[in-house]
């Protein structure tokens, strides 16, 4: 599952501005000619909301890096409450959630367009490539399929919109998260798979034969590189 619609990130009292013209959204006063009532947050307006100023779409208002910061700081923070959001209103209680795990990001770094990383969450693993333009695939529907080179590789990403973040691009690596029997079993799987992906050819070890595991070692489930990227990677 990934998030959609107009999940933005942002906390409750959050005043985002529009990139565009300047305009901030105020939640305590809400957009009542838009039928918004006052206290609501920018991530809970409404799909047809747009900016008041300039008729710009939600994913123009942008997020505030810190004065001197990283805006990926402030794009990652946003990502990850987006998914803290949706694990507690959507998917708590749900049956292919690992309660043991908990929403964080790893590894995110410049790639391309944009940052790519990977998102842990109860119910998912995936690498996400955050567009430093997040209006870069707002023709994109949730689902839609894009194909994108990574250094070893070209790999087919699924769109997902979320927010003010616009739309996002994401292979699912996995979603049987309870494979994992912690967050840091959980940890060592995205670490694996983002150095797969961002590994370049010349630096791919060779096919070896595996050596004989113990009997507990085989007990455990594990992801092999083929489950991790087997629907990724054309």
């Amino acid at each position: 599952m990934t998030p959609g619609g107009p999940e933005a990130g942002f906390a409750a009292d959050a005043r985002p501005a529009c990139g565009a013209c300047g305009a901030v959204y105020d939640p305590t006063a809400g957009d009542p000619g838009r039928e918004v009532p006052p206290g609501t947050p920018f991530g809970g307006l409404p799909d047809y909301w747009r900016c008041p100023g300039c008729g710009g779409p939600q994913h123009g208002f942008t997020v505030a890096a810190p004065p001197g910061g990283d805006p990926l700081d402030a794009r990652v923070a946003a990502l990850i409450a987006s998914y803290r959001l949706i694990a507690e209103r959507d998917m708590a209680g749900v049956p292919i959630c690992n309660a043991d795990l908990a929403v964080e990001a790893l590894g995110f770094r410049p790639h391309g367009p944009g940052w790519i990383g990977c998102v842990i969450a109860p119910w998912f693993l995936n690498a996400v490539l955050i567009p430093c333009d997040p209006a870069l695939w707002a023709e994109r529907r949730d689902g839609d399929k894009m194909e994108i080179a990574l250094p070893s590789g070209a790999y087919r990403f699924n769109a997902a919109r979320v927010g003010v973040l616009g739309t996002l691009a994401v292979i699912p690596l996995a979603s049987a998260m309870n494979v994992f029997t912690d967050q840091e079993d959980a940890r060592a799987a995205a670490v694996l798979a983002l150095g797969h992906l961002m590994r370049e050819p010349q630096q791919l070890a060779p096919q070896t034969e595996p050596s004989p595991a113990s009997d507990a070692e085989a007990a455990k489930p594990a992801l092999s590189r083929r489950s991790l990227f087997g629907g990724g990677r054309r």
